[in-house]
């Protein structure tokens, strides 16, 4: 039988995190786990949250930072598609979708993981990664373009989603503003009802956070656990266990030609794939 893969195509260092509990989960069991990371999270709007780098360092930095967050996640190293942070909504789409096409050829992934089309909180970077990744996503199955690599269509595309209704039960969610391009922007996160996918990473939640750890300079850290600060560490447990031990999804294309959820919420990525 075939060893899956997966790809996770976020726009900045972290990103990764918001589908790393699956594909630590999934590489586990066997699967090809990879990320790609659209940028090296260098831009104007970076803050770097430590002395571990310096503006003309920080680069460099976030990619080692990332290479330990793969490496703690027990997937394969990442990739770096070398777009510049905070000018990726400039790209051309289309051009820029060829190349992503190209890494999707390459890697041969059965299932791709990228931002939701809102960026989940508007980000720029993140809405247009999303519109990059779905026009790669055709692309690459497409025979008619000639890339370097032989077409291949994956089988799935999915966007990583936080469900709307965390805006209520999750102050940090509701509360928390990035400040990009001098706008102050709020999560927003997907309707409940439009997650087509929720899977259980709980026994990876721990994991999880080690990688995310691994960022050190975008958070800061509380003094007594040594834990990063997130949005979640506002939720007392158990709460924080039932909410934060699953990742949720929106199926957004399905190349599987015999394989039809009709709207039974899928509990496994690979469901359709493995008979």
């Amino acid at each position: 039988m075939k060893t899956p893969v997966l790809l996770a195509i976020s726009a900045h260092p972290d990103d990764e995190l918001s589908c790393g509990g699956t594909l630590a989960k999934y590489a586990a069991a066997g699967a090809r786990s990879y990320v790609a990371c659209a940028t090296r999270g260098d831009g104007v709007d970076a803050q770097i949250k430590n002395e571990a780098a310096t503006r003309e360092t920080l680069g460099q930095v976030r990619l080692q930072e990332l290479a330990a967050s793969c490496a703690t996640l027990g997937i394969e190293a990442p990739r770096c598609l070398q777009f510049q942070d905070g000018e990726v909504d400039k790209l051309d789409v289309t051009e820029a979708a060829r190349g992503v096409a190209e890494l999707i050829r390459e890697l041969k992934p059965d299932v791709v993981f990228t931002h939701d089309p809102l960026g989940g909180y508007g980000h720029p970077d993140h809405i247009a990664v999303s519109r990059i990744v779905t026009e790669a996503f055709s692309l690459a199955g497409d025979a008619s373009i000639n890339l370097s690599h032989p077409a291949h269509q994956p089988a799935k595309l999915y966007y990583w989603a936080t469900p709307r209704s965390f805006m209520e039960k999750v102050p940090g969610f509701r509360d928390r503003r990035a400040d990009i391009r001098g706008q102050q922007l709020g999560f927003v996160g997907v309707p409940d009802e439009a997650i087509t996918t929720t899977i259980n990473i709980q026994a990876w939640a721990a994991t999880k956070l080690k990688a995310l750890a691994c960022h050190r300079t975008q958070f800061d850290f509380d003094p007594e656990t040594g834990e990063p600060k997130t949005f979640a560490t506002t939720v007392p447990e158990p709460a924080r266990s039932e909410m934060f031990g699953w990742e949720r999804f929106i199926l957004a294309q399905n190349h599987l030609p015999h394989y039809t959820p009709n709207g039974v919420p899928e509990t496994d990525i690979l469901a359709g794939l493995i008979a």
